[in-house]
């Protein structure tokens, strides 16, 4: 008998021995699952999906909204061996599409509010198997899947079988596939749980959208692993997350940075409605100094604040601990950084040569960190996983320090990497989507600070000489109609020519730095 979790479906499994009747998720739909529930449904669709033919380590695309399901999806993948590839809820069917084809998914699993654009994906009549919610008509209907599936165990993964793979992208090319393991996915439930601050038996106000590629392994496996209930918010405002908490009495929960002022007047608000609350996480982009420090005032030494990535399942590599906001304020340097490395994670700076800098906090160079937690590499890409793994350390491209107390600063996010409203837009994804304009020349896209989502997207363009016709509100709307909706440009700056370096290259910094000074005269 296993009381441990050996890989991810064990999680689940435990948790239904422990605790039958206790639920581990529910929805804003109303839909419960206790651990029982959830370990037998979990269960049959492992065996329905093995019985459509896939076999262990097949790629199954979960492109669906926030519900229980989606858990159920994952517990299924994990139980029989097949390879969890989320796909943003929010992309376009261009943009699912090109995750289909990358990752080679076997089968794509969906939910009602996608039947639009999953009808439109390119190819539907090939190898692809289609699983589909009630009434679609499409493929094999999700609930008969179940239903029919057997509730037989399937033989369990190894450890350092593939699991999650989870698209992201650097700041050139095509998206990749971080490739995440049983053993680092266990190993972040384990360490976030630390970092987060959560006991035994967590209830949590899951704020974040399940299709984003770590907030399933960081914050719902993390909690169900301790035997938590986790209510997926959905769509939420600040008055319906004080409700949730008040009603499930959570006692975590996580803000994203476009929200912090708006969450912080209304627990100001109403303090009586959250005092269950053991920690609250402020995550995504960077936020101000002044608006962390407006919620600590609120909240105290409840506020997390880390830095985590993709590459590291998702999770925190850093976080900070109620000790370190003792006597703080508003001006105090501790709302600058990003706290101390997390328990088995070790981070060090280095220079353009890969020589270790000193822990000063002010030496700035590249920031490193060697986890268990750490991704396998990149899909079917070995030349991008050698840059990126080297003896054991990621190199995360992100710019920082390290103080002599541990204390990590990051001054720049994978500098060319625009964070908004939480997340990640690819400036080489949204010029790829410009250039294909016949009366473009040239463009290149940066972010821009903007007080509520952190950065906005801003397209400079270079026209053609016949392009003299293009308007900004024409290169917004082809990118409306090609892109997730927070990609495409807030604005769209025409140029007679791009700034460059010495060797040719566009130089960022510097158009980076014209972007705000006309934007801001």
């Amino acid at each position: 008998m296993k009381t441990y979790p050996q890989s991810v479906g064990d999680i689940v499994a435990i948790g239904a021995r422990r605790a039958p009747a206790r639920v581990a998720v529910r929805d804003r739909a109303g839909t419960e699952r206790t651990y029982a529930e959830l370990h037998e449904r979990s269960t049959r669709l492992a065996n329905g999906l093995v019985g459509l033919g896939l076999k262990p380590g097949d790629r199954v695309a979960a492109w669906m909204e926030d519900c229980a399901e989606h858990v159920e999806v994952y517990f299924a993948c994990a139980k029989a061996g097949l390879v969890v590839c989320p796909v943003n809820a929010r992309f376009t069917a261009s943009e699912a599409a090109y995750i289909l084809a990358d990752s080679e998914a076997r089968a794509l699993l969906w939910t009602p509010g996608l039947e639009e654009r999953v009808a439109s994906l390119p190819d539907m009549s090939g190898e692809l198997l289609l699983v589909s919610p009630p009434g679609s008509g499409l493929g094999h209907e999700y609930e008969a899947l179940v239903a029919g599936g057997a509730s037989l165990e399937l033989p369990p993964p190894a450890s350092d079988s593939l699991f999650i793979l989870g698209f992201t992208s650097g700041t050139t090319g095509k998206p990749k596939g971080a490739m995440l393991t049983h053993r680092s996915v266990l190993a972040i439930a384990r360490m976030n749980a630390r970092s987060f601050r959560l006991s035994g038996w967590p209830v949590v106000a899951l704020t974040g959208s399940m299709s984003f590629v770590a907030v399933v392994p960081a914050h719902v496996l993390c909690a169900l692993s301790l035997g938590g209930t986790v209510t997926i918010m959905g769509k939420w405002d600040p008055d319906s997350l004080l409700y949730v908490i008040e009603r499930d009495r959570a006692t975590f929960t996580y803000v994203p940075s476009p929200l912090l002022p708006e969450v912080t007047e209304a627990l100001s608000r109403r303090r009586a409605a959250w005092q269950s609350l053991d920690s609250v996480l402020h995550s995504a982009s960077r936020a101000s100094a002044d608006h962390l420090g407006a919620l600590y005032d609120v909240v105290g030494s409840r506020l997390i604040e880390g830095w985590g990535m993709t590459e590291h399942s998702g999770g925190l590599a850093t976080a900070t601990v109620p000790s370190d906001y003792l006597g703080a304020t508003r001006q105090s340097g501790i709302f600058a950084g990003v706290g101390r490395a997390a328990v088995d994670v070790d981070i060090k700076v280095v220079d353009g040569q890969g020589a270790e800098l000193p822990h000063d906090g002010v030496s700035v160079g590249e920031l490193c960190l060697s986890s268990p937690a750490l991704m396998a590499g990149y899909w079917r890409r070995p030349d991008a996983t050698a840059a990126a793994l080297a003896d054991g350390w990621y190199r995360t491209g992100d710019a920082g320090t390290i103080d002599p107390d541990g204390y990590v600063t990051v001054s720049d996010r994978r500098t060319d990497l625009i964070v908004s409203g939480g997340a990640n837009v690819y400036p080489s994804e949204v010029e790829i989507c410009i250039a294909a304009i016949p009366e473009v020349r040239e463009v290149a896209v940066v972010g821009v600070p903007h007080p509520r989502w952190g950065q906005a997207v801003v397209a400079v363009v270079v026209k053609r000489p016949d392009g003299s016709h293009l308007t900004e509100d024409a290169v917004i709307q082809h990118c409306r109609r090609e892109l997730a909706g927070y990609k495409k440009p807030t604005q769209v700056i025409f140029m007679p020519e791009l700034p460059r370096t010495t060797s040719l290259k566009i130089s960022r910094v510097r158009l980076r730095e014209q972007v705000v000074s006309r934007l801001t005269a």
